[in-house]
């Protein structure tokens, strides 16, 4: 049942007791699911590729950032929609700040503000937080009438995690490395195929092929032609290998450089991590 869009200061508190936007791990629920507000262009519900559940995104930018966090070895965790507690802190920031907090204008109650990514970061054997405030860069653009109040909300919430010393940045939709994202979402799928994992015990003689026959000359059908008749198994399922064999590493290449799609050329083989698999 989605959360109502116009909900008392009684409804907000249990809310929060239940511990939407709150905690970590795999049993973390985002402050605002899918159904809750409106969506900026598309909404997407996924399955984590971190610890395996379902993550709710309400706009593609904030979709697209989930997937670049995804592919990094250092994120451990991804915390959509998390919530800025306690709603005392935000309303005291926005005094402070001069700006009026966010409210819901049919019943006065404050709105509790939320971060688009929190990201769990690991560096040697520290673990710290790097916060996303995801914006298509129209929002805070002078041009745009709403922008001066749009930019009043990303203050709180950056004066909020500022307050702990922890890292904020306001991600944009023109700083998404779209090459690199759309590359990795195209072979994203095959992450969350568990129907094809018994395929995975032929990832070794599939690299063995790809090393063989990759070339700048081939076309990614091409490519998936060959390496299929020399396994023996169709295209599709030789497309599930080369998405996991991207995404775990074992095939580098430079994602940024190309568009990958099936028509187009392959881009440069940069090398083969196997040796962790002999």
């Amino acid at each position: 049942m989605p959360k109502s869009r116009s909900p008392s200061d009684k409804t907000i508190k249990r809310w929060i007791k239940m511990g939407f936007g709150q905690g970590s791990g795999p049993k973390y629920k985002p402050f605002f699911f899918v159904r809750d507000v409106p969506s900026r262009g598309r909404s997407a519900i996924v399955e984590g590729l971190k610890l395996k559940r379902k993550h709710h995104y309400l706009s593609d930018i904030e979709y697209a950032y989930h997937v670049l966090a995804e592919f990094s070895d250092s994120v451990i965790e991804i915390r959509e929609q998390y919530a800025l507690l306690p709603v005392e802190e935000t309303v005291q920031i926005a005094g402070e700040l001069g700006i009026s907090h966010p409210i819901y204008s049919a019943t006065g109650a404050h709105r509790v503000q939320t971060s688009d990514l929190v990201l769990t970061v690991k560096t040697g054997t520290s673990h710290s937080l790097h916060v996303l405030c995801c914006k298509p860069a129209s929002d805070i653009e002078k041009t745009n009438p709403k922008a001066a109040r749009t930019l009043e909300k990303i203050l709180i919430e950056k004066t909020f995690w500022e307050r702990r010393s922890v890292p904020w940045t306001l991600a944009t939709d023109t700083m998404i490395p779209y090459n690199k994202f759309r590359n990795l979402d195209l072979f994203r799928a095959s992450m969350v195929a568990r129907e094809l994992d018994s395929l995975n015990c032929k990832i070794p003689e599939f690299l063995s092929a790809v090393r063989k026959y990759w070339s700048k000359q081939l076309t990614l059908n091409q490519l998936l032609t060959i390496t299929s008749d020399k396994l023996g198994i169709n295209n599709g399922d030789c497309f599930h290998l080369l998405g996991q064999a991207i995404w775990t590493k074992l095939l580098v290449f430079n994602l940024d450089s190309m568009l990958i799609t099936h028509e187009n050329y392959l881009p440069e083989l940069l090398r083969i991590n196997d040796t962790c698999l002999s």
